[in-house]
């Protein structure tokens, strides 16, 4: 093969290089063509919700990390006092303050140096306990008296001036014989690595390091103090090398962290979890951090100041977030809890502000927070969430409650939910359902047989659904009978009301019989006694005599005992029963005349108790609930009154 002349070389070259500049060119297009594709693609089939949720199997207590909340610092105080009444309604757990040190006017010049007065402070905290929280301080920022500059945001003239005033707020508020208050946090400064709060860093001239260090070593020295929290460092996002540079900093020196916080905002609830999950895998690198509380000591849909804060969109992701949060972080403080004063303050607020045209009215953010706090008791396991659709369920005093969420981003996406409550015992059952940002609501009367409740409920795009399922009254429950064909069935009598038999149905004589078949349900080391039927009768007056079966632990064993209970004298007759075992039927007959009582169990020769017996003038009997299944109930009363059940699927 000839060589190629120098001119078609030179042309060869010029066409690759065309080439290459086209595909640097086109390169950016067809990456953003091909993650819109995969983003297509991504949504084309999301996965639609089938709520199951195990009333039985429960996650310990919930615990209501997403109860806190946070106020800015724009405007002078007592910014809180004006919607204390409203905070009421959401029963707060902490309520975080920042701009403590320049705000409330607490270090004052004198002949001797400074001194200190919380007068203005305690005033906004007194607000924050009438809503029942507990303050969160952020300890920030610097009192202009303390910095040559008088800027708030510089590092102190002196570290031992901001020791000081650490250790005094403490002693202050965390203090014994001040206010005496236990379990606040103390949180060192706020957004650190901002340059409008400093521009902080583990290096230089203003290394958070000393802000940090000096902060610890003054609660350390706080005297007489109930116990209290201290950490930090209220970065503004999730940055892994604070987290590494704090924790081996303060394991250096020995200093305290009770915890480590950090702020998030983010349309995606995901990047929530992801941070969390993140820093708590860097904590594990240091043994003594492994179970470290972690703090979202701010959050929110956007940190830009818009509308979107103020959409049903934003009451979504909040209860999305604070569901998925929910066992991974301790507190999250949702920002913020009004408006900024019109026309230009913020609008994070879970309501408006007092001068705005409609003063403190609730946003759809606090309709959602109310929702959130319905739910109470232990957290129940859920399966089946959606790529949409997300849930969270509790029980307290055979209440479940549900929430739903439906978050969109786009606003588009609606589906009809199935939820299953499983574990159900047989019994009538209402559900209420309410539509929170809807006002809307509405509830199902349901009957359960079968173990299980199931309905299907509208999710519209970014919609909230708050469901509670209570339990009306038992009914009848029926397992396989005595003799094990399909048709045959035996009445469980584990409900909550006893099984009655009235006159004229039911009248005692002097001569009678009750006989059944019995399935113990319980366990075969159960040691409790308990009637199993009572049918009191009066010959006599001031006499109430009661005829009954009861189930006994004797120190010799467990017996069966057919006996007369009086005001005057009892008297009875017992047989072992310490070879039942659970699940195995057994025949139990019980008679009376006037000569006595007798009892016999399995067709074995009954056990007769000699005694003359006047038994009469009775019209109720009462088999009672109790661990067990009857079966083949006949009851024969004088010469030609017979009741007889063989509860094949009914009671009567």
């Amino acid at each position: 093969m000839s060589s190629p002349e120098p001119g078609d070389t030179i042309k060869i070259m010029k066409k690759h290089l065309i080439y290459i500049v086209l595909a640097i060119l086109t390169l950016p297009l067809l990456l953003y063509v091909a993650e819109n594709i995969q983003s297509l693609f991504s949504r084309a089939a999301p996965k639609r919700a089938d709520i199951v949720i195990d009333i039985g199997n429960t996650s310990g207590v919930l615990n209501k990390t997403w109860n806190s909340y946070a106020q800015g610092g724009e405007e002078s105080p007592p910014m809180l006092k004006s919607v204390t009444t409203q905070l009421k309604d959401l029963s707060p757990q902490y309520i975080r303050l920042d701009h403590i040190f320049d705000y409330y006017n607490i270090v004052k010049r004198n002949e001797n140096g400074y001194s200190y007065d919380f007068t203005l402070l305690d005033s906004t905290i007194d607000d924050i306990i009438s809503t029942g929280a507990l303050p969160y301080f952020s300890l920030s920022y610097m009192p202009p008296l303390f910095t040559s500059t008088g800027v708030v945001t510089d590092k102190p003239d002196d570290w031992n001036l901001w020791y000081e005033l650490v250790k005094k707020t403490i002693e202050h508020y965390s203090g014994k014989r001040n206010r005496n208050l236990t379990g606040i946090y103390y949180e060192v400064w706020n957004e650190p690595e901002l340059p409008q709060f400093g521009g902080w860093k583990f290096s230089g001239e203003k290394d958070y390091r000393l802000l940090y260090y000096n902060a610890a070593k003054g609660a350390n020295d706080a005297e007489n103090t109930n116990p209290f929290f201290l950490g930090g460092p209220a970065v503004g996002s999730y940055y892994p090398e604070w987290i590494e540079k704090l924790a081996e900093y303060v394991v250096q020196n020995n200093l305290r962290l009770d915890f480590y916080s950090w702020h998030r905002y983010h349309k995606n609830p995901n990047i929530f979890v992801q941070d969390l999950e993140n820093t708590r895998k860097k904590f594990t690198l240091y043994p003594q951090f492994s179970n470290l509380p972690l703090v979202i000591s701010e959050w929110g849909i956007d940190s830009e100041n818009t509308d979107i804060n103020n959409t049903n969109m934003a009451a979504a992701f909040t209860s999305v977030v604070a569901i998925k949060s929910n066992l991974l972080s301790s507190l999250n403080f949702a920002f913020e809890i009004k408006d900024g004063p019109p026309p230009n303050g913020g609008r994070w607020g879970l309501f408006t502000h007092e001068k705005d045209k409609l003063p403190l009215a609730p946003k759809p953010r606090f309709k959602a927070f109310k929702t959130l706090n319905l739910l109470s008791g232990e957290r129940l396991l859920i399966s089946g969430e959606g790529t949409y659709v997300s849930a969270i369920a509790s029980k307290s005093d055979e209440k479940i409650s549900t929430m739903l969420v439906n978050y969109d981003r786009e606003n588009k996406w609606s589906e009809n939910t199935s939820v299953t409550f499983t574990g159900i015992t047989p019994a009538s059952w209402t559900i209420n359902y309410f539509y929170t940002l809807e006002n809307a609501n509405g509830k199902y009367e349901i009957v359960a047989t079968d173990g299980k409740i199931s309905k299907s409920f509208l999710m519209p795009p970014n919609s909230l659904l708050y469901l509670e399922l209570t339990k009306n009254a038992e009914i009848a429950n029926f397992i396989e009978g005595r003799f094990g064909i399909s048709e045959d069935k035996a009445l469980v009598l584990s409900s909550d009301a006893p099984l009655i038999f009235r006159s004229p149905q039911f009248s005692l004589r002097t001569k009678g019989n009750i006989g059944f078949d019995i399935k113990p349900l319980w366990e075969n080391n159960n040691d409790k006694s308990f009637l199993i039927f009572e049918a009191p009768y009066s010959t006599s007056t001031a006499i109430l005599n009661k005829l009954f079966l009861a189930k006994q632990k004797k120190s010799e064993g467990n017996f069966l005992t057919l006996g007369i209970a009086s005001n005057k004298e009892d008297f009875s007759v017992s047989l072992p029963i310490d070879d039942w075992n659970k699940d195995t039927w057994h025949s139990v007959k019980t008679g009376w005349d006037n000569t006595g009582l007798s009892l016999a169990l399995d067709d074995k020769p009954p056990l007769n108790f000699e005694i003359p017996l006047d038994i009469r003038n009775g019209d109720l009997l009462s088999i009672y609930p109790i661990i067990a299944a009857i079966d083949n109930l006949k009851i024969t009363l004088g010469e030609n009154q017979e009741i007889t059940r063989n509860f094949d699927g009914a009671i009567d």
